[in-house]
Formats: C-alpha cells, sequence, structure tokens
C-alpha cells in the first residue's frame, strides 16, 4: 500500500437535454481499483442520483432524471433558442463532498462527449482553485477524441487516451514509479457509489465494422473478446454488491466471435436474478432464433436494434452492418421467442449525412410498419470518423469549430434542418409509439 492520495471525479454535463440510461462511470471505477493499491482513494460523482435530497423520477429498471439547473448558454451557442442546463449534484453538494477530501497527490477526471467539455473545465478550475498542488489528468471520450483540445484546458497537467490496459500500466508507472501491471478488463469498484442498483457490463471491446458515422475503432482499434469466467466473476460481484439491473456496454455483443451464446448460457445457469438491458443497440444481422430465446430466458428487458436507415444503398455506404430483410428476421426472431413487438425500440438517425427528410420519414413509417417503436437518434459528428472528414471536405465543418456544435441536439441545424422541422418529427414519431401501445 502507497501513501499517495487519488481524487476521481465523474463532472457535471453543461446540455440542452439529458437522461439517465444507464449512465455510469465504468472506466474511472476500474481505475478506482487499481489505484487503491496505491494510496487512498476518493471519489466525487457529481452524476450520482442517488442523493435523496434531490427528487426526480425514474423508470422500474433505475433510469431517471437528473437534477438540473438552468444556465446561461455560452456565446457561441447564443443563437439557439432551446434553455441551457447544468445536470448533477447541486454546486454546495459538491463543495461539501471535496472538502472531505485531504489534499490529493493526483486528481483523474473522467469526460464524456466532446461537447460535454465545459462542465470538465468547470472541475478543473475548481479542483486546481482547492488544491493547487494537485496535478490533474484527464481520460475517457473526449480526451480521446480531441486531446490537443483537452490539452489546452488551464489548469490540465495531462491525459490518458484509449482504454487500453497496458498504455494504462505504462501511464501509472511513469506517474507512480511504481511497476504496475493493469489487468485487462479490471472489475470496478462499486464501494465508492451512492447507490447500486443499476450498473453496467461490458463482455467485449471495440467492433470489427466500420461504420463511417461510428468512433468504437478510435476508443478502442481491435476487437477484444472478454474471458467468459472474468464475465461470471464480475457478474457474481455485482450480485454480491446489490445490483439489480444491468446494461450492456458493448458496441458489438452479437457479433459470432464474442461467441454471445456461451455468454447467454453462463449467465442462465447461474440463475442470476438481474435484468438485462441493450441501450448501445445490437447488431440485428446477428440476432438469431436461438439467441433470441436465450436472451428471453437470462432476463434481458429492454431490447434496442441498430438501423439508423431503411434506405440500403445508403446502409451499404455507411458500413453495411444490416439490411432490411436482416433486420426483418430480427424481429420476427424476437417475436417467437415471447417479446412483443411494440416493447422493442430501433434506432433511427435523423440528419445522417447523405439522407434527406424524405429518407428519414419513410425509414420511420418502416420501422412502424413492422410493429416497433422508433427511437430517433441525431446525428452527431464524431472526430476522426469517416463522416467527419466527409464533413470537413464540403466546408461545413471547420478545423476551428467549437466542439460544442458537436451535439446532436443542435448540429443538424448546420445540414440544413430547423429546430421546428426537428421538433416536428420528434412528436411525429412520439404519436406513431403511442399508437402501438393502443
Amino acid at each position: 500500500m502507497g501513501n499517495h492520495k487519488f481524487l476521481l471525479i465523474n463532472p457535471w454535463v453543461y446540455d440542452f437535454a439529458l437522461y439517465d440510461l444507464w449512465m455510469k462511470p465504468l472506466g474511472i471505477l476500474r481505475i478506482a481499483r487499481i489505484l487503491k493499491n496505491y494510496g487512498e482513494v476518493f471519489f466525487i460523482d457529481c452524476l450520482d442520483r442517488g442523493n435523496l435530497s434531490i427528487n426526480t423520477r425514474e423508470d422500474e429498471y433505475g433510469c431517471g432524471k437528473f437534477y438540473k439547473k438552468k444556465v446561461k448558454a455560452p456565446e457561441t451557442l447564443k443563437e439557439i433558442k432551446r434553455p441551457y442546463f447544468r445536470y448533477g449534484m447541486k454546486e454546495e453538494e459538491f463543495l461539501r463532498n471535496i472538502e472531505n477530501v485531504p489534499s490529493p497527490d493526483f486528481t483523474f477526471i473522467t469526460t464524456g462527449m466532446t461537447y460535454w467539455y465545459i462542465g470538465v473545465k468547470e472541475i478543473v478550475n475548481k479542483v486546481k482553485k482547492i488544491f493547487p498542488e494537485t496535478r490533474v489528468f484527464l481520460g475517457g471520450i473526449y480526451a480521446t477524441l480531441l486531446p490537443n483540445h483537452a490539452k489546452n484546458i488551464s489548469g490540465v497537467d495531462g491525459i490518458f487516451t484509449g482504454k487500453d490496459e497496458d498504455k494504462l500500466s505504462i501511464f501509472l508507472k511513469n506517474l507512480l514509479s511504481k511497476d504496475i501491471k493493469v489487468p485487462y478488463f479490471p472489475i470496478p469498484d462499486l464501494s465508492l457509489l451512492g447507490r447500486k442498483d443499476s450498473w453496467v457490463i461490458e463482455t467485449s471491446r471495440g467492433c470489427p465494422f466500420r461504420c463511417s458515422y461510428c468512433a468504437s475503432h478510435i476508443l478502442s482499434p481491435h476487437f477484444l473478446r472478454r474471458k467468459r469466467e472474468d464475465i461470471i466473476r464480475e457478474l457474481n460481484y455485482l450480485k454480491d454488491e446489490g445490483v439489480k439491473h444491468i446494461a450492456l456496454y458493448d458496441d458489438a455483443f452479437l457479433i459470432p466471435e464474442n461467441e454471445p451464446l456461451s455468454i447467454l448460457d453462463k449467465i442462465i445457469e447461474n440463475k442470476f436474478n438481474f435484468t438485462f438491458h441493450t441501450p448501445n443497440g445490437l447488431h440485428a444481422r446477428f440476432l438469431t432464433s436461438e439467441i433470441a430465446e436465450k436472451m428471453r430466458e437470462a432476463n434481458f428487458k429492454t431490447i434496442r436494434l441498430s438501423l439508423e436507415t431503411s434506405r440500403e444503398d445508403l446502409q451499404k455506404e455507411t458500413g453495411g452492418k444490416v439490411r432490411n430483410k436482416e433486420f426483418e428476421n430480427a424481429l420476427k426472431n424476437l417475436s417467437y421467442a415471447g417479446y412483443y413487438r411494440k416493447d422493442i425500440g430501433v434506432y433511427i438517425m435523423l440528419g445522417l449525412p447523405g439522407s434527406s427528410q424524405e429518407d428519414l420519414k419513410e425509414s420511420i413509417l418502416y420501422v412502424h410498419s413492422l410493429g416497433a417503436k422508433v427511437i430517433l437518434a441525431s446525428f452527431s459528428p464524431i472526430p476522426g470518423t469517416l463522416e467527419w472528414e466527409k464533413l470537413k471536405n464540403k466546408g461545413i465543418i471547420k478545423e476551428e469549430i467549437d466542439p460544442l456544435w458537436h451535439n446532436n441536439t443542435i448540429f443538424p441545424l448546420k445540414l440544413g434542418w430547423s429546430e421546428e422541422g426537428i421538433r416536428e418529427f420528434r412528436l411525429w414519431v412520439s404519436e406513431l409509439n403511442k399508437k402501438l401501445d393502443d
């Protein structure tokens, strides 16, 4: 045991909208378990909804609304009419939490979407004011996708990019001057959480597909299949910690290389009393009748499929992960396994480059005609992806664009959409989905 003091923080989010769909700080709590071998670890989760002083609605699986405070939007977003909020714990609560932390040697801050960097900046600023001697490091999605932008935040001493455990071992070894070996997929330390009824797990990392709009291959360049015994060991740990609802964070759970049937068989064999959820979207191509039946037996409740568009030429151009016939077969297999189609959510992308509003309308009607619910997922330009490069070549994205404009709530405005047009599509989809419940 070392004598270092580590402060780990999951920062506030500044955005137009935010909902807790199993948003969990998995990566930083994995690091917490490693760091406990070398000193004291303190964790502040600004997005913890377990605070009893904040009353927010939630569903039966632990998802819900965050406490929010209306704030003035940054100058670059002044033309947007929608209100802007800070999501997460109240500032006075954050200050109470940090008062209980002895001066840390190192502060690690996890980061989410690139357009959430305002919350990261605020946390760095507050930490440096309170602990001017602490060394601050950023990791996570924003730090990986925009490393130069992240490095330039005042008070940041360094960043860690990607998710590679071997690379993390070297990073920590250089930082602590100790020989550190980080195992693959470390089990997160849930003892630091305020509430634990819902959590997340990865059975694999990365994705063999290279969809033109997706950053999976940037965040995790290689597909890595996890050992079955390690998955079960982690599930047993989560059970002991009182977790009831588990969301899969995999980008490619169903691909054959991951051998999903073996995972499902192990879950069934161990008689876990979890509900499982797939918010990232499943590859419909690989959803066989056997897999559908096993998912049902393993207590998978929230089923989400990724389609994005029903235009088959665009499906091929953007990565070829699914065709309409494969999608229809997946719905049939889920129906035969006992799932109601109206309970299956299908992601359709609003603002997908190369598609028109008429294409979007046809995709929505196509999914609705098959009895499934449409979930509109607005397009967001992600640095390093093929769509990002195409938009740069067209002059729609400039090198100096503020990451705040990566926000999927507003970026379609740069593609010719109007705020009113987006709102009308969302209202129409809501009405169509309600009809399925009638």
